[in-house]
């Protein structure tokens, strides 16, 4: 019978195995998901909250009057809160922030909105966004399933949880060594959950 860890780094595995090939393959990406999914601190239950509360505080941004929550998103790992981007003053990034503290599932919220214009374009920063996501997946000692990010041009936003300080600086070091990163605001936690 094989071990726990024995199990866990053939399903680590695989799962670098379909990261790699679903760059030029859809299929192997839905399965490589699959597979880190497997990886995954939380419950199904409390990624079923997570998306509940990022869809909600999403909704509340987006149907704000102007235009002035554009460039700000918020990442949600085990209900604690990030807000991550860009406002227009320090005005529009405390509205936000009131925003995001009337969703009572959150444990804790953070707010990184950085007062200025945001840089980069959709394409560029989807691009940067799946590099990201490979070179997180592929990194020995980090966990990206347990990770989120957001990338503003060569700025990148990183939340969620990192099960030690080596694995969070691990991170931030492979984010940092891709071409087109300037800037990586770390708010990873520490922990189990």
């Amino acid at each position: 019978m094989m071990s726990r860890h024995s199990i866990r780094l053939l399903l680590l595995g695989a799962a670098l195995c379909a990261t790699q090939a679903s760059a030029f393959d859809p299929i192997t990406g839905v399965i490589s998901k699959g597979i880190s999914t497997a990886l995954d601190v939380r419950s199904k239950d409390d990624v079923k909250v997570d998306v509940e509360v990022d869809a909600a505080i999403t909704s509340k941004l987006v149907d704000h009057k102007g235009d002035e929550f554009k460039n700000v998103s918020i990442l949600v790992f085990a209900r604690h809160g990030v807000l991550v981007g860009y406002a227009p003053s320090d005005e529009a990034k405390r509205k936000a922030e009131a925003l995001a503290k009337a969703e009572k599932r959150l444990r804790s919220l953070k707010n990184e909105i950085q007062v200025g214009k945001a840089g980069g374009n959709f394409g560029a920063n989807a691009v940067l966004d799946k590099k990201i996501d490979i070179a997180l997946t592929a990194a020995k000692g980090v966990s990206s399933v347990n990770m989120r990010w957001k990338v503003y041009g060569d700025v990148v936003f990183l939340a969620g949880l990192a099960q030690s300080e080596a694995e969070a600086k691990l991170a931030v070091k492979t984010i940092r060594g891709l071409d087109g990163v300037k800037t990586v605001r770390s708010s990873l936690r520490i922990g189990k959950k």
